[in-house]
């Protein structure tokens, strides 16, 4: 799950979120009154969700949302007339009043939906670690079998992989089959 912070500028309206949230599993990094301190909280974590009103008491949601951590996602929750006509579709709302099933249940997609691009941008990771090191073990095959040298190695990778309509991952991974090296 995500971690949540919360930003309104009435401490209560902050307790009844939280003791919300809480009670449904959520973890709650802190409940703040100004979007500044929103700002250096979304800096400590990874993946997490700014809940917070229209107006904070030093800014609007929308300076709010363009100075938080930019892997966190910015969840307003407000009157839908105090929106007006400058309302950006992409944005995470929740109109007010609401029940307590619909704020539960924003969260939780929000939350999904960070954690698969969490999860996602991880497997992105270790896929190029993987590759890399691939690539690697394929040089010095190259460099150890073929006496080349380490750019000689890589303009053969490439050059090979070009003339074969391969990825040059592929030809790498053939190279380290060929000469008996473990991709």
């Amino acid at each position: 799950m995500s971690d949540i912070i919360i930003a309104f500028p009435n401490p209560d309206d902050s307790k009844i979120l939280r003791s919300i949230l809480v009670r449904n599993g959520y973890s709650i990094v802190g409940a703040v009154a100004s979007g500044a301190q929103a700002i250096n909280l979304s800096d400590d974590i990874d993946y997490g969700i700014v809940i917070c009103a229209y107006r904070l008491s030093d800014m609007q949601y929308m300076e709010l949302r363009d100075n938080i951590n930019e892997s966190c996602e910015l969840l307003l929750v407000c009157s839908p007339n105090k929106l007006g006509e400058n309302f950006d579709e992409n944005i995470n709302f929740l109109p007010m009043p609401f029940k307590v099933v619909e704020l539960v249940k924003k969260v939780g997609e929000i939350s999904d939906r960070l954690y698969y691009e969490r999860k996602r941008k991880k497997k992105q990771q270790d896929r190029g670690d993987r590759n890399f090191l691939t690539i690697q073990k394929a040089k010095e095959l190259l460099i150890k079998h073929k006496k080349m040298t380490e750019p000689e190695a890589h303009k053969y990778l490439q050059k090979n992989s070009m003339e074969n309509g391969d990825t040059i991952i592929n030809t790498a991974k053939k190279i380290c089959l060929l000469y008996g090296g473990k991709e």
